[in-house]
């Protein structure tokens, strides 16, 4: 749930110890979150996050850190020209609308004082992020919206800014019981709360007045809960899968949080990781996306270029049987000649360029028969070399659908860069973390544990850490992830299960009868130079199974190996 106007009514409040500080520092870790470092003298050093994403908006309290470009973005270098240095003034809310206004005051270059305010607009899509001079001149945004485009108002530099549309909606804090009797009568709460007052979003009203609750109760329970907002007796709290709310509701489950800081912090903990890693995710299939088409175009070139052999012979033998032909007359489109090259003799028609002399068509057919032999056997070696590329994106695709973690698709990333689909930036190379990702862990009903690698990396480290008297187990013929079932001789229950697991975790998951291959360990090698997570193996057995997640969902223990 985007934070609504209550929400932000709360959240207000509670920054209001942050008056008079002054900001420090301004970093732009992404293209929707400012983040303000503030020495407040009522609340010492305070990072302060600014986000206007569509569904995570909010403002809050941060103790993470977040990782920042090399070069920050042009807003983040404006908003640093005219931040740093300045001082909150005041912290305060349009109404019960879900905008913000930092008023501050500062020093231009001229050391002449200047007020700005610094506007946060949380309006899902529309939400947007203003540096407005004391005239009310937009200095710069965070989202530009010009004529014609899908905005309710202009939103560019050096233009006045104007606030969002108004609706015709009452003041929560102003109503009655009375009142809202009146209102309520033979409508339902959730829609008409929206509809009828400021601040509630659908969510917040449904949060409200749940189904269920007597009639008579409705108008009592909205105007107990407006009353406590007005009189700032907030419970913040978190209702799992809805959002933060600044009141505890009565009749639904939630957790309840010592300030709106704390509830926003524990809501959207995981709403964040989760949104960076669907955005490196996506990346990663567009990268892997558009060098699996671009190599299946080349493969799909060189099998064409390839062929038919009799078709390149053809021009070889038309040369010869040209360049034995005399007394053809000019301009002629084609001539028949006897082809002596077969037994019997057959007679032949070979089309002519009626621009050249018999010799030099001839000439044309031998350069013509040279060149496609010579593509069709650059082809012909391309081809194992496309196969094996295209075998190894649609396995990095498999293995990006498989990941969990920032860190695990971290992985598959440098490992890309290093396999030159993605270009390294020209920026510092942190020092990489000492800490490795893990592979998914199974256990079978026997107690043997089962390895599965997510990735190229974890793959190659599981075949090289493993006991040499282990199985490996990989689905043939497919894309897949490198499975270990450790122990040297398994029952035929256990394999099974590690066969099925491996089945499951490839490009056959949706198929029967998969065929899987297993070995010891042993004799899985990977050859010198061979890219991550290629192997080579001998002394196979091969199972088939058909993968079927309810199958292998019991046995799955978690990531902690």
């Amino acid at each position: 749930m985007a934070t609504d106007g209550f929400t932000l009514y709360a959240c207000v409040h509670e920054l209001q110890p942050l008056v008079g500080g002054k900001i420090d520092k301004v970093q732009q870790p992404d293209k929707d979150i400012v983040i303000l470092h503030i020495h407040a003298p009522n609340a010492g050093r305070v990072k302060l996050m600014l986000c206007i994403h569509a569904e995570n908006g909010r403002i809050q309290t941060i103790t993470k850190n977040y990782e920042n470009p090399e070069t920050a973005p042009a807003f983040c270098m404006l908003l640093r020209k005219y931040l740093i240095g300045c001082r909150i003034v005041s912290i305060t809310q349009k109404g019960l609308n879900r905008i913000a206004v930092f008023s501050l005051s500062g020093r231009n270059e001229f050391m002449d004082a200047v007020e700005m305010r610094l506007i946060v607009e949380l309006m899902g899509r529309h939400g947007n992020l203003f540096l407005v001079n004391e005239s009310g001149t937009i200095i710069d945004c965070m989202r530009h919206f010009g004529i014609g485009e899908n905005a309710s108002r202009i939103s560019l530099p050096n233009i006045a800014y104007t606030d969002p549309p108004e609706t015709e909606k009452h003041d929560p804090f102003a109503a009655t019981v009375d009142e809202i009797e009146v209102i309520a009568a033979g409508r339902m709460p959730g829609k008409w709360l929206t509809d009828t007052f400021h601040g509630v979003s659908r969510l917040c009203a449904e949060q409200i007045v749940k189904d269920g609750t007597p009639a008579m109760r409705v108008p009592k329970d909205i105007h107990d809960v407006f009353t406590a907002l007005k009189e700032k007796r907030f419970a913040p709290s978190v209702v799992p899968g809805v959002g933060v709310l600044p009141f505890c509701p009565r009749n639904v489950a939630s957790v309840p949080c010592s300030s709106i800081m704390e509830a926003q912090d524990l809501f959207y903990r995981a709403r964040d990781e989760q949104a960076i890693l669907t955005k490196l995710r996506t990346s990663l299939r567009t990268v892997l996306d558009h060098a699996r088409k671009r190599t299946e175009k080349k493969l799909s070139d060189c099998m064409k270029t390839i062929g038919d052999e009799s078709q390149i012979e053809r021009d070889k033998l038309f040369g010869e049987l040209l360049l034995g032909t005399h007394g053809v007359p000019a301009d002629r489109r084609s001539v028949t000649v006897m082809n002596y090259y077969e037994d019997p003799p057959a007679i032949v028609e070979i089309p002519l360029d009626a621009k050249f002399s018999v010799a030099e068509n001839a000439q044309r057919y031998f350069k013509r028969y040279h060149k496609n032999k010579a593509a069709r056997a650059y082809a012909l070696e391309q081809v194992d070399a496309l196969s094996s590329e295209l075998d190894y994106l649609k396995g990095q695709l498999l293995n990006v659908a498989a990941c969990t973690t920032r860190e695990e698709l971290n992985e598959i990333r440098d490992e890309l860069i290093r396999q030159r689909y993605i270009r390294e930036q020209n920026e510092t190379r942190k020092t990489p973390s000492s800490a490795q990702s893990r592979p998914l862990h199974y256990r079978t009903q026997d107690g043997i544990d089962v390895f599965v690698g997510k990735n190229n990396l974890q793959n190659d480290r599981l075949v090289k850490s493993s006991d040499p008297n282990a199985i490996w187990l990989h689905a043939k013929g497919v894309p897949a992830s490198h499975v270990i079932l450790n122990v040297a001789e398994p029952s035929r229950e256990a394999l099974h299960l590690a066969a099925v697991i491996a089945a499951y975790h490839s490009g056959a998951s949706a198929s029967e009868n998969v065929p899987v291959d297993y070995t010891l360990v042993r004799y899985v090698k990977k050859p010198a130079g061979a890219r991550p997570g290629f192997v080579n193996y001998f002394h196979q057995h091969t199972l088939y199974v058909t993968p079927s997640p309810d199958a292998i969902a019991p046995y799955r223990i978690g990531e902690e190996k």
